[in-house]
Parts: C-alpha cells; sequence; structure tokens
C-alpha cells in the first residue's frame, strides 16, 4: 500500500479521463463524461491537499467552474461541450493527475477515494457509500 499504483493500471484510468475531455472537446459527451471529469478534478485537487503536488487552489477553483457551467448547458441544451480554454484548462488538470497517479501509493488513492466517496454521497443527499470504485 505504500508503493504507486501499477503503471498499466495508472496508464488505464488516465487514458479513461483523457478520453472523457476529448467527449467534451468534440460535444459528444453526455452528463456521464461530465460527472466523471468533476471525480478527476476532485480527486486531483484532494491528492493535491495532501502533498502530491503543488497546484494552486486556483486552478482546481477555475476547473470546477467550468465543469459546472458544463454541466448546467447540457442539462439546458443537451449538449455537454467545452471551449477552447476550458478543454486547457481541464488539461492541465488531468496532467496532474496523471503525475499524481505515478507517485502517490495506493493506500492514499484509496483514502482520498474513499473521501471523495463520502463528499459525493452527502452531497447527493445520501447516508450510505456503496463499494463502487470512483477512482
Amino acid at each position: 500500500m505504500l508503493r504507486p499504483i501499477v503503471p498499466a493500471k495508472a496508464g488505464e484510468i488516465s487514458l479513461d479521463y483523457h478520453m472523457t475531455l476529448e467527449a467534451l472537446r468534440s460535444g459528444v459527451a453526455n452528463q456521464y463524461h461530465v460527472g466523471s471529469m468533476a471525480q478527476a478534478i476532485y480527486m486531483a485537487m484532494l491528492l493535491n491537499q495532501r502533498g502530491y503536488g503543488s497546484a494552486v487552489p486556483e486552478l482546481f477553483r477555475d476547473a470546477e467552474g467550468v465543469i459546472l457551467r458544463c454541466r448546467q448547458a447540457g442539462l439546458d441544451t443537451g449538449i455537454c461541450v467545452v471551449d477552447h480554454d476550458a478543454y486547457a484548462l481541464l488539461g492541465q488538470v488531468l496532467t496532474l493527475f496523471d503525475q499524481q497517479l505515478a507517485v502517490t501509493p495506493v493506500g492514499e488513492l484509496i483514502a482520498v477515494n474513499a473521501k471523495l466517496k463520502t463528499l459525493f454521497s452527502a452531497a447527493n443527499g445520501h447516508g450510505d457509500v456503496d463499494s463502487e470504485n470512483t477512482a
């Protein structure tokens, strides 16, 4: 639990999020993709807060704003898409997350994942947290 996730698994996780970003850029995304990108943003933010990364808080604030606007636009129009600037910003977050996956011990990833599930569960008004993996 003190070692980072194996590179092949980190690559799978990374590819999934980068494909999600491409779906958002190309306009073929849906609310699932928006939620997945929000998950990556919050994982990167929580890992950064634990010392895995040196990103400034504004990166996460701005990324959260981008994804919330994308979510609302998707609800309003049925189209979940990000513009060039939002794409670049979310790309920065994913690059940081890729770096974090390469160095963060598995135990920390599990702890942050559990914290994120608790936060999402509380935000959705659910008291229980299921055993599904959110990372």
